[in-house]
Formats: C-alpha cells, sequence, structure tokens
C-alpha cells in the first residue's frame, strides 16, 4: 500500500491528473489479470509472490508512461485524439514489447532453479513474468483506448468553478508546477550537460570504466565479503539438547529445568516465552516427535520486533553464553530459518569404514577448529552409543556340546524378556503369564555369566550348561546410530556463526586450519550444508545471467539489426553496477549470491528497457535526417521524462519494504522496521541504487556511447587514409 500511494504520487505530480490516471489504471488492470493466471496456476499469495508483486508495482506502469507520454506528446503537436493514439503507441509498440521481453528473458532461466533453494525461489520469476506481460497487454491495448476518449491537452487554471476541479486543484497546481517549472529547467540543464558530455566523450567513457574498476576494489578492499542468504533477526530460536544415548527421561527434564531457570531471566527484556519439549527433537531425522528420550528442544519466542529493547541475534548471543557450560549434554542455539533449509553454516562430513576411526577423526577435527572466531555450537553426531552388555559366543565350544547361537540366543532371550508361558483369566479379563529372571538377576552380568543353558542334544538328552563355558559375557558400547552415505560411513561435524560475523569468512577460516590435516587413506572430507548448496546457486545464477545475457542481445539484435546498439546497452547493464556495490558500501552489506544476484537480474531488465526506449527514438530521428549528435540530445530530451519516471516509480515501490517502514490502513500509522526488510534489503537496495546510477547511465553515458560508435568508423576510415596515403612527388622544373 505504502508502495503503491508513493508510486501514484510521483504520476499525479509530474504527469498530470488526467495522465496519470491512464498510467495508473496499469496497476489494478494488470494485477487483475495476474492474479487470474496466478490462481488458474494454483499459486497462492504466499511470502515470495508478495514480494515479488511489490517489485513489480513500479515496474508494471513502466510501459504506460512510455506510450502515455508518447501519445500526449502527439497530441502537443496538433494531432487529433484518435491520430494521436495510433500515432504514439505505434511509435513506441515495438520498442515496448521488445523491452518487456528482454525483462522477462532476465527472469526466464530463473524458473528452472534445481534443489531446495530453487523451490523456495521459482515463485519471483513466475510471479513477475506474468505481471510484467499484463501490463505489456494493457498498455498496448487498453491504454491507447482510453487515451483516445478522455485525454486532454493540460491547461493552467486560475480560479476552478466545479466542485471537482477545486478538489484537484492543489495536484494540478504541483503538476504544472513540475511540468511549466521545474522540467523546462531541469531539461536546459540536461541539455546543456549533454553536449558538454559529448565534446568529451572519451573522457565520459573512460571515466565510467575506471569507476566500476575501482568501487569493486573498494568493495573488496572493505572486506564486506559473500553471503547466501541474508542474516536476519529471528523471530524465535531453538536451544537443541542432546545428552549421551541412554538417557532417561528423567534427567532430560532434569537438564531441560536447569536451562528454564537460566531463561528466567530474558523473560522480563525481550523474550516472550518459551516452550520446552522434553524427550523429542527439533531434527525432523529423529523420528517427529517422541522415541528420543536423551534429545530436548526449549523453543524461545521473542517479542514483537517493534518492543525490543536490542536486535534479537544479539539477545540470542546472550542466550548463548548463559547455557553454555551445562554439564551432561551439548547444546545448539539455532535460529529459525527464513529461507529454505540448507544446513548448518559450517557442516563437514568425513566419510570412511571404520565407525570408530571416524569417530576419534571428528575429534581430532573439532580440536583443530574449535577456536575458530565466530564459530559456535560446534558438535558432531557421532553416537558412541548406551552401555551394553555383549555375548560372544565361542562357535568351537558350542559345537563340542552340539549347540547353536539359536538355542544359545533364545535362551537368553527368555532369561531378560521372557516368554509367555500362560494366560491367566478372570471374569472376563485375561492376562498373560510371563516366566523370566528375577530383577536382581537380569540386573547382574555375573549371575548372567552363571546362567544354565538347558537344551536337548542330538541324542534326545536334555542337558544344562553354563553359559561362560561357551561365551564370553562382557560390558560395551555399541554404535546409537550409523550414518552412510553414498554406501559409505560418514560422520558429520556441525558448527553455526555467531551473528556478529560473516558465515563464509568462518567457513574460509575453518577451510584453512583444516588445510594440512592427514587423513588415512580411503578417509576423505566434504564440506557440505549451506557450502554447498551456496555453490550450486552460484553455479546456477551465473548459468541463468549467461543465459539471460545471450537472449536478452540476440532480442536486441532483432529489434535493431545491428551488432553496435545491443553491445552499447549491455556495456550499460554492466556499468550499472556501479549503483549497487556503492549501495552495498554504504549500507556496510555483503554481497547477497541470492537477494543481490536476483536484485541484479531485475536491474539488467529495467536498464534495458530505458536505453531500448531512448536509442530506438534516436534511429527514428536519424532516418528523419538528423546528424547524429543532434539526434542524439533531441532524443536525450524527447526521453527525459519517461526515463526518469520509470526509474522513480520502481525505486518508490521497493522503498518501503527495503527500509523497512510502511503506512498501516487499518490503524493509521506508520509501522517501522521488521524481519521482511532485513531479509529484502539486499535485493532493494541493490535495484534503488543501481538504477540510480543506471538512469544517469541512460541519459548521459548511452548517448555518448551512441555518438562515439557512430563515428568510429568514419574515424578509422580516415586514420588508415592518413597511414596509408602516399604521397605524390612533383617533379622539379628547371628554370
Amino acid at each position: 500500500f505504502s508502495g503503491l500511494i508513493l508510486v501514484l504520487l510521483v504520476l499525479f505530480s509530474l504527469l498530470g491528473l488526467r495522465n496519470a490516471t491512464f498510467v495508473a489504471l496499469a496497476i489494478p488492470l494488470s494485477m487483475l489479470i495476474s492474479f487470474i493466471i496466478l490462481s488458474a496456476l494454483n499459486i497462492t499469495l504466499n511470502f515470495i509472490v508478495l514480494f515479488s508483486l511489490i517489485l513489480a508495482l513500479g515496474m508494471l506502469v513502466d510501459n504506460a508512461i512510455v506510450i502515455i507520454e508518447n501519445i500526449y506528446k502527439f497530441l502537443e503537436d496538433g494531432h487529433d485524439l484518435i491520430s494521436s493514439a495510433k500515432l504514439g503507441a505505434k511509435e513506441v509498440a515495438w520498442p515496448i514489447t521488445t523491452s518487456t521481453l528482454t525483462t522477462l528473458m532476465a527472469f526466464g532461466p530463473l524458473m528452472f532453479w534445481p534443489g531446495v533453494v530453487g523451490d523456495f525461489m521459482k515463485y519471483l520469476p513466475l510471479t513477475l513474468i506474468v505481471t510484467l506481460a499484463s501490463s505489456l497487454f494493457v498498455a498496448l491495448v487498453i491504454n491507447p483506448v482510453f487515451a483516445s476518449k478522455f485525454m486532454k491537452l493540460e491547461q493552467k487554471v486560475s480560479k476552478p468553478k466545479s466542485f471537482i476541479g477545486k478538489l484537484f486543484s492543489p495536484i494540478n497546481k504541483m503538476t504544472h508546477y513540475f511540468t511549466d517549472t521545474m522540467l523546462p529547467k531541469t531539461l536546459i540543464k540536461y541539455e546543456k550537460l549533454l553536449v558538454n558530455s559529448l565534446k568529451s566523450r572519451l573522457k565520459i567513457l573512460g571515466g565510467a570504466v575506471l569507476s566500476l574498476i575501482l568501487i569493486m576494489v573498494l568493495f573488496g578492499a572493505l572486506g564486506l565479503g559473500l553471503e547466501f542468504f541474508p542474516d536476519t533477526d529471528p523471530e524465535r530460536v531453538f536451544i537443541n539438547v542432546e545428552s549421551p544415548t541412554g538417557t532417561n527421561l528423567d534427567m532430560s527434564n532434569k537438564i531441560a529445568k536447569h536451562l528454564e531457570a537460566k531463561l528466567g531471566s530474558f523473560l522480563e527484556v525481550d523474550v516472550k516465552e518459551y516452550v520446552s519439549n522434553v524427550g523429542s527433537s527439533n531434527n525432523p531425522f529423529d523420528g517427529g516427535t517422541g522415541g528420543t528420550p536423551n534429545k530436548s528442544t526449549i523453543t524461545v519466542q521473542y517479542i514483537d520486533y517493534d518492543d525490543r529493547s536490542q536486535p534479537s541475534s544479539k539477545t540470542t548471543e546472550e542466550i548463548r553464553r548463559a547455557i553454555l557450560n551445562v554439564a551432561g549434554a551439548e547444546i545448539e542455539v539455532k535460529k529459525e530459518d527464513n529461507g529454505p533449509p540448507v544446513g548448518a553454516p559450517v557442516n563437514i562430513e568425513i566419510i570412511g569404514d571404520d565407525f570408530e576411526l571416524l569417530g576419534s577423526l571428528a575429534e581430532r577435527v573439532k580440536a583443530k577448529i574449535v577456536d575458530t572466531p565466530g564459530l559456535v555450537d560446534l558438535k558432531d553426531d557421532y553416537d558412541v552409543g548406551r552401555p551394553e552388555v555383549k555375548v560372544i559366543i565361542d562357535r568351537e565350544k558350542a559345537a563340542l556340546y552340539a549347540m547353536n547361537t539359536s538355542i544359545i540366543a533364545n535362551s537368553i532371550r527368555t532369561a531378560i524378556n521372557g516368554f509367555e508361558a500362560s494366560k491367566y483369566r478372570i471374569n472376563e479379563e485375561e492376562y498373560d503369564i510371563t516366566v523370566r529372571l528375577k530383577e536382581d538377576q537380569r540386573e547382574s552380568i555375573d549371575a548372567l555369566r552363571t546362567m544354565r543353558i538347558n537344551y536337548n542334544n542330538n541324542e534326545g538328552k536334555t542337558l544344562s550348561v553354563p553359559l561362560i563355558t561357551i561365551a564370553d559375557v562382557k560390558y560395551d558400547k555399541g554404535p546409537g546410530s550409523i550414518n552412510r552415505k553414498n554406501l559409505k560411513r560418514v560422520v558429520t561435524i556441525t558448527g553455526n556463526v555467531d551473528s556478529e560475523y560473516n558465515a563464509n569468512e568462518v567457513l574460509a577460516n575453518v577451510q584453512q586450519n583444516l588445510a594440512g590435516f592427514q587423513f588415512p587413506p580411503d578417509y576423505s572430507l566434504e564440506y557440505t550444508g549451506q557450502n554447498e548448496e551456496q555453490e550450486k546457486a552460484a553455479a546456477f545464477l551465473m548459468n541463468a545471467f549467461g543465459i539471460a545475457f545471450l537472449g536478452i542481445f540476440l532480442i536486441l539484435v532483432i529489434q535493431f539489426n545491428s551488432l553496435s546498439q545491443p553491445v552499447m546497452i549491455m556495456a550499460a547493464v554492466t556499468i550499472s553496477l556501479i549503483g549497487v556495490f556503492i549501495g552495498l558500501i554504504v549500507f556496510q552489506m555483503p554481497f547477497g549470491i541470492i537477494m543481490t544476484g536476483i536484485g541484479v537480474i531485475s536491474l539488467a531488465g529495467v536498464v534495458v528497457n530505458n536505453n531500448i526506449v531512448l536509442i530506438d527514438y534516436i534511429n527514428i530521428l536519424r532516418k528523419r535526417g538528423l546528424e547524429t549528435n543532434e539526434a542524439v540530445i533531441q532524443a536525450g530530451v524527447r526521453r527525459f521524462r519517461p526515463v526518469t519516471l520509470t526509474a522513480i516509480t520502481t525505486i518508490l515501490g521497493l522503498i518501503p519494504l527495503t527500509f523497512g517502514f510502511g503506512f498501516d490502513i487499518y490503524s493509521f500509522t506508520i509501522q517501522g522496521g521488521g524481519v521482511d526488510a532485513q531479509f529484502w534489503k539486499s535485493m532493494g537496495v541493490a535495484v534503488i541504487f543501481g538504477l540510480l546510477f543506471g538512469t544517469i547511465l541512460t541519459l548521459i553515458i548511452v548517448p555518448v556511447m551512441y555518438s562515439t560508435l557512430s563515428d568510429a568508423p568514419e574515424y578509422v576510415k580516415s586514420l588508415f587514409r592518413k597511414i596509408f596515403k602516399k604521397e605524390k612527388v612533383e617533379p622539379a622544373v628547371e628554370n
């Protein structure tokens, strides 16, 4: 709602009430068509779809702005309404169709995103493609029809007479101030700037390239690094408690109560409540809610975002320090996942055959990395198991007594677990009669050793042999669980990252510490979890960007029937990254593999759109006989308003969510902050700052680049003529 209001304010201020209404119609009509299509595809209004609609909000009026603004220009030139609508729509129909296709091409490859991250993010490109395609239909079909019936030249009325005229008088005054005063002055200054830039073409282009290199070097020097998904303040955290295998429910309950006592002090500050679930695990692989008496989960729910005295990530670190040294259990403080479940930031898999050796290797690896700055909650899943009594049968001795393992095993099972000897009936109730050793004998290993095995030998005689005669009975430990990956046994070491540290930097330090670690033959180490998913996502996004780049280039070649002009536009997209890095530096944010990457792709679509509209009009003016620089200047002035408007509407549509504020229409209050803003900020900053610079790029550097490339063939020809020109030697004349 807040983004919509900001977009409409700009439209009404800069286009006038009537024209802005035509453009604003694109919003509800495009959304209506989009909802029909999304509903047909069984897509709900989930978290990603809602943000995609916000991202599309500022972009879906771009086509309508260009159409309406161009129709109005023809009306100003003296054409009638029908002719203005036809000529205005016809002149820009192919450019806006091509520009929309390039945007769809930018997002198209993202629909084929594989894996769990793809399942999470695929709704964004799909929603944007549907919404922008709908806006193109509205701009080409519906907007010209409305304009041909209701468009009028804006006239300044000093004293409106009608009630409606008086009601909208302030908006009309604002519109005329912008269109009659501000815009002409701005266009005069812009024209002078463009003329001066055309006189220093090589300096302008060289400065742009140098700026891109310097800003990337500066970003690297500041060490802001990379991130996979944004690190946001959690709404809740899970305290996973794991005691040694065999720990009973009573002991787990005592440990949970001890932790609850430590959490009590946080209830008065930022914690709303906490709920303990004893005998269950937050891990979905542990079989749901029961069956793990040695494990417990305490869910800590924070108070509302606006009421917190400090960020919940900071409170999480304080909770971690408070409960760190609790005897008898391993404790992990895990934040709620905002993105898809991709595993721990540090996830190391040690692969081999000998389970005990894997356990010792895991201990050595943990000792090697435990002091890595920023690494917390370090643990492994090597489970030595609960104490058990092992009966190891001596098969040779058993054979001497004509016994087999089945006889021995059944006798031991009967002694410990018992067998059903008969049933006891009281009235209609029936009870099993189970025969087994007494409790004191079942719990004594000496009693088990002296237990006699009764059996019939081959001759039919009943014999009785002490168990210790044919077997070795001893205490031991068996593995509580064995994990395999590709038929190989694996022990996994996991660790979380302190909120003040960058996860990728911590992982890099861990990898550096383990660089010289020696493993036995046939044993290896792999970095999986978040790191594995991050590498997959980065590889896919690079491929998607490459495919989108080539697809957009192909569309531009078809549109302009030229190679140089598509090269100009793609160069403009690359140089617009200056704005992206400036935004990240200003807000001290890392480059997000997912969010910033998608932001760059979104930015490319908008920058390409503006450049297509500008360059297409330059080509039209050159066909009319204008000289290159004159066509460049006139096209820049003519397309100044639609180019700046499309950029401003896209930026304003994103500002509320990016910076976390909005107007609540139910309570009529301004809401600030929120986890959603933290999650989407990286993408929003990339698009907003990229467009701020990309608009300057479109209005200054692209015309300069066009002029330079247009003169390049003639310059090369003249250069070759100078090099290869042969001087004619005149014969000497004798006097």
